[in-house]
């Protein structure tokens, strides 16, 4: 699977990741995906320090109407309800009667629209909330617990609410006379305490990186000079993001300095007979580590090599090969997920249908040792 996503959002390629395999369509049996125990001596760099077991191959047997997986969980439509399967115990669980077409990144909630009402579904305390705002196209979580919500709306006015699920306070960001539209993606906000971030074409100020405070005063946080889009962007600390995109005319995943402007390459991409490719990451919840894959053509296909490293010091070091020739069957920000002590690593794989698309073939489980 080529990976030219840039220029479209974050729902878009969400997806593609879940579109399920009819369950009357026959699956492509073909291994592609070559992992061994011991990663660390099929390292591409033989001299990295970063030691990582693969744990296990754990197959997934249900093929249903995916919605994702998190950690050693995947969650998939079936009968019209949502149920989850516990993977290693093959145990399914119920979640809810209704449907959803988001999850928070610890799985605990999900976004359900029904009959044109938003709903916050609570997994833990098997409850329900009637979100008044939003509507299914432009509602996401804006943390990893589902505690809040991004809601945008850009049709009649160009206007950013934060929605806080438990409290139902809602803050707006009222952005119409500031902001250009053009090119605008919605995975280019991030929330602090004080406001948001946004990535955007500044009516008086052009393109950059600015937040809005609470009051809603507008700060210029870097003009990003060379930098074509920000499609993913992580702080890793107060000063330095890590992003991938387009930087002097080179894809890649990059490192910005806040304080000096200053952009440090992590990984290339690049450009071969079917046009140009970027390569994804995914960050640990530590921020200590990342996975990013890279294209590989087998045959006539393009399967997916995907690295795991660490970043120390603002550099990028100990890259260890953990996958080759694997079918993701989406980039690995959506394919990979980390434990929430940034010490393993899920990785799920695809099999084709002679239908066009996809479902989970097994998830593969890496550990890293200390």
């Amino acid at each position: 699977m080529k990976r030219k996503y840039l220029g479209i959002t974050v729902l878009t390629i969400a997806c593609i990741m879940v579109a399920g395999c009819s369950l009357s369509g026959e699956a492509n049996t073909q291994k592609t995906v070559t992992i061994n125990d011991d990663v660390q001596l099929d390292s591409s760099l033989a001299d990295s320090n970063l030691a990582i077991v693969h744990t296990s191959t754990i197959p997934v047997t249900e093929k249903a109407d995916f919605k994702g997986f998190r950690d050693e969980h995947i969650y998939y439509t079936k009968n019209g309800a949502i149920n989850t399967l516990h993977l290693p115990t093959q145990v399914e669980s119920k979640l809810s009667d209704q449907e959803f077409f988001a999850l928070s990144e610890n799985g605990n909630r999900a976004l359900s629209r029904i009959d044109d009402q938003m709903y916050v579904l609570d997994f833990t305390t098997k409850t329900e909330k009637l979100i008044e705002e939003g509507s299914e196209e432009y509602l996401y979580f804006a943390d990893d617990e589902g505690k809040e919500i991004f809601y945008v709306e850009f049709r009649d006015e160009f206007k950013i609410h934060v929605i806080n699920v438990d409290s139902s306070e809602v803050r707006t960001w009222d952005l119409t006379n500031i902001f250009k539209l053009d090119n605008f993606e919605l995975n280019s906000i991030k929330k602090d305490e004080d406001g948001i971030y946004i990535v955007g074409d500044s009516i008086e100020n052009g393109y950059g990186l600015y937040h809005l405070n609470n009051a809603g005063e507008i700060k210029t946080i870097s003009n990003l000079t060379n930098i074509d889009s920000m499609y993913q962007f992580e702080f890793i600390d107060s000063t330095n993001i890590i992003f991938n995109d387009t930087y002097k005319g080179k894809t890649g995943i990059y490192l910005l300095n806040l304080e000096s402007n200053e952009v440090t390459q992590f990984v290339a991409g690049g450009k071969d007979d079917e046009g140009v490719w970027t390569p994804f990451y995914k960050l640990s919840p530590d921020k200590s580590k990342i996975l990013f894959d890279t294209p590989v053509q087998v045959g006539n296909d393009y399967k997916s090599n995907v690295y795991m490293a660490e970043l120390v010091n603002n550099q990028l070091v100990n890259t260890v090969r953990i996958m080759e020739n694997a079918e993701l069957g989406a980039v690995i920000m959506l394919s990979g997920h980390w434990s929430q002590d940034s010490k393993t690593a899920y990785i799920s794989t695809f099999k084709p249908c002679k239908t066009g698309n996809t479902f989970i073939d097994t998830v593969e489980i890496f550990t890293i040792q200390e």
